[in-house]
């Protein structure tokens, strides 16, 4: 040891560049380094990520997160579970030891979670395609006062999304957080008794309305001409056209009753809920 610092304090200017050459080597071996290590040098992990409207976080613990837990144990090489509960979000990475494939894990995790039963609210556990070294870029978007957060969401999962999982090596884009954009239909029950028409009838009647029905072909001679209805709900209108029931031989509408000042509107055939 003290001939090498002895020969280094005699021989400085080769020390220096020496030292020179491995900062501009390792600054190019930087530059030209991956974003991650190929393949996957962790141990395997599988990331639920389940979402849905209206739980606070301890609801997403109690209904969802912990439900998911207790279905995922027991699974073979399974080392560790870690979660976290949000509002409206709950995200479980599942970490298994070396014995089990990437693909293994997850075939594993999709088996556990087609045996859990439904969740509350209705909630879909899904499996994020990202890996421990696999996140590579967090973003938020903001915007000039007048756009609300349901605007934002709909920036995000119409327009962003779509082009950012256009560009090659992007697997994956999850977006969290802001309002689902949403037509609510407000009941009013007194109107519904009057008619005869119930809640039930009312659901189903949406949901017999907002889909296409595929049919059959007709020909005409070396000609075919398909067959199909078209019912899907793309307006508020749409919305407020759904024939709900009938009551003396009068349909009756989705529609609120608006102000009726002359007497044709009075007696206009449709009656409405």
């Amino acid at each position: 040891m003290n001939r090498l610092v002895e020969f280094s304090l005699r021989q400085r200017l080769l020390i220096v560049g020496i030292f020179a050459a491995m900062l501009v080597a390792g600054a190019i071996g930087f530059w030209n380094l991956n974003i991650e290590a190929y393949p996957d040098p962790v141990p395997p992990m599988v990331e639920v990520i389940t979402q849905t409207q209206g739980l606070s976080a301890e609801e997403m613990e109690r209904n969802v997160t912990i439900p998911i837990e207790v279905g995922m144990a027991g699974i073979p090489h399974l080392t560790a579970i870690r979660a976290i509960s949000l509002f409206g979000l709950s995200d479980i990475k599942i970490q298994f030891s070396y014995d089990l494939t990437n693909e293994g894990a997850k075939q594993q995790v999709i088996n556990r979670l087609s045996q859990l039963p439904p969740l509350a609210g209705g909630a879909q556990p899904t499996l994020s395609p990202t890996s421990p070294v696999g996140e590579i870029y967090r973003y938020k978007i903001s915007a000039p006062p007048g756009y609300s957060v349901m605007d934002l969401k709909t920036l995000q999962d119409w327009v962003l999304q779509r082009r950012f999982k256009r560009i090659p090596g992007v697997i994956d884009v999850t977006g969290w957080g802001g309002k689902l954009r949403t037509y609510d239909v407000v009941i009013d029950n007194d109107r519904l008794a009057a008619q005869g028409v119930s809640v039930g009838q009312v659901l189903a009647a949406l949901g017999k309305s907002d889909g296409n029905v595929g049919g059959q072909t007709i020909n005409f001679g070396a000609q075919a001409a398909i067959v199909r209805g078209v019912g899907l709900i793309q307006s508020v209108s749409a919305i407020q056209n759904v024939l709900v029931g009938t009551a003396n031989g009068q349909p009756i509408l989705l529609k609120k009753r608006g102000a009726c000042r002359d007497r044709q509107c009075a007696a206009a055939r449709h009656r409405r809920v």
